[in-house]
């Protein structure tokens, strides 16, 4: 199966950083498409969110922005068991 653009590429790419950065960055696009969000590049034929995203962020369109160094983590194990009432 070839997929378009190629995910190997977008993953040694120093702005995405790893498959977790990169998925997080599609989906969050992905949403903005499905909210109403304009394409930032010319697509050919009807793409899927993801797919269209996906395209964005191979063509530097979308980029992540990194969170500031004193804001720490969004999630802990300590919030992550509070929240479950364990």
């Amino acid at each position: 199966m070839l997929v378009e653009p190629n995910l190997d590429v977008m993953l040694h790419d120093q702005r995405v950083g790893n498959k977790f950065a990169l998925v997080t960055l599609a989906l969050k696009r992905a949403r903005q498409i499905n909210d109403g969000s304009g394409p930032l590049i010319v697509m050919h034929g009807l793409k899927k969110p993801v797919s269209q995203a996906l395209e964005e962020i191979y063509a530097h369109q979308v980029k992540a922005i990194p969170a500031p160094p004193d804001e720490g983590p969004r999630f802990t194990v300590e919030s992550a068991t509070e929240a479950a009432g364990n």
